[in-house]
């Protein structure tokens, strides 16, 4: 008897092992097969590629973490299984997917980065003494806020973020009078009520962006907000954002990306990639409203170094120093200024003080989203030259 039921216990366990391995067979045989993806759409991200073997790499045991690494990202039905398992956390109750909110309407948000002290120290010193060591160019910082700080009491319940506020107080503080001081948060705060902020994108909207712009007439330099006047028009309606992406959140919403022209006279540009060695007649490029990454329609994303000239009858020339916040934000600023050199510090390795000198810069703004700057390590070493 008691040979009969092992017998059956083993059939049973066969009749369960099979179609087991019959699956991770096809599973093992199906990554074989199917070419490396560069690129996925649907987490707007690129993928890991296949790991080269050498003996430096076992031995330090870089391989075996790349190869992990690959077989995440290129594993067969990856999407199908990542959006189950979001559904099975909604399902639960989770309202926080790798890093993002799923906020009260919808409304996603990333998490506020806690800063690294030291350097956030390097980067606001850096900014303080190139500022002063530049006193003939008037510099200004617009130091945006993230959504979770602004849409705070849009956060899912029971839901905590760091106080930005007081972490951007502390940037204003440190850099006394050494920069004109844009509140942005003040702006956003007056506007939250207002679509300011994408609901499924961690950038601020064209109309946040103006907002602030219109407000940083004084510290720019340029008109007053009641002598600025833009007309926004929608270049798509069919934007889905980096936090969707990102969470799986929200992956059917759908939203409008607007753009903003000036009135009156015409106003030509022409923006010269500068390491790409490449122009354009347009601060837009409107191929990027075909792939999934649509908010590049504003200067075709984010490049080391731009130099962007205008008709205007003006001899002023920025030096902007910016994340990808300030792409829809350039374009408020085209009227006012006979050239704009944009640097982005993420990927700008070249020597600061001889982009002063060699474009005669007259004004100087720094326009970062919080979480970049808290973040970004490039700051102080691009400023300094180290």
């Amino acid at each position: 008897m008691a040979n009969k039921k092992k017998r059956k216990k083993i059939k049973i366990q066969a009749f369960l092992v099979k179609p087991f391995l019959i699956c991770l067979g096809v599973f093992m045989i199906g990554n074989i097969l199917l070419p490396t993806r560069e690129y996925s759409e649907v987490e707007n991200r690129s993928l890991a590629k296949r790991p080269r073997l050498t003996l430096s790499s076992l031995q330090t045991g870089t391989f075996m973490e790349q190869y992990e690494d690959y077989l995440m990202d290129q594993f067969i039905g990856r999407n199908l299984l990542r959006d189950l398992k979001v559904r099975i956390d909604t399902f639960a109750g989770n309202k926080e997917e790798n890093g993002v909110y799923r906020g009260k309407q919808g409304q996603l948000m990333e998490d506020v980065v806690i800063p690294d002290q030291e350097v956030l120290k390097k980067n606001v010193k850096a900014i303080k003494e190139f500022a002063e060591s530049n006193s003939g160019i008037p510099t200004s910082m617009i130091l945006v806020p993230d959504a979770a700080c602004i849409l705070e009491d849009e956060l899912p319940s029971l839901a905590t973020v760091a106080n930005q506020r007081t972490m951007i107080k502390s940037v204003k503080r440190e850099l006394g009078e050494s920069v004109s001081w844009v509140d942005a948060v003040s702006v956003l705060d007056t506007h939250k009520n207002e679509k300011v902020y994408y609901k499924t994108d961690h950038h601020w909207t064209t109309l946040g962006a103006y907002y602030v712009f219109q407000e940083s007439g004084s510290a720019l330099g340029v008109q007053s907000k009641e002598e600025s006047t833009f007309s926004p028009y929608a270049v798509t309606t069919t934007f889905n954002g980096t936090l969707s992406s990102k969470s799986g959140y929200e992956e059917n919403e759908k939203e409008e990306i607007d753009i903003y022209t000036p009135q009156g006279e015409d106003l030509d540009v022409v923006v010269n990639y500068v390491q790409e060695q490449k122009k354009t007649t347009s601060l837009y490029d409107s191929t990027k409203l075909d792939t999934k990454d649509k908010y590049a329609v504003f200067l075709g994303g984010n490049y080391s170094l731009l130099d962007i000239k205008t008709t205007v009858n003006a001899k002023r020339k920025l030096l902007m120093f910016k994340d990808s916040y300030a792409n829809c934000f350039i374009p408020f600023l085209t009227p006012y200024f006979r050239e704009i050199v944009v640097v982005d510090p993420r990927y700008y390795t070249g020597d600061v003080s001889e982009l002063v000198g060699t474009y005669n810069i007259t004004d100087c703004v720094f326009l970062y989203n919080a979480n970049t700057f808290f973040a970004d390590n490039n700051i102080s070493g691009v400023l300094t030259g180290e």
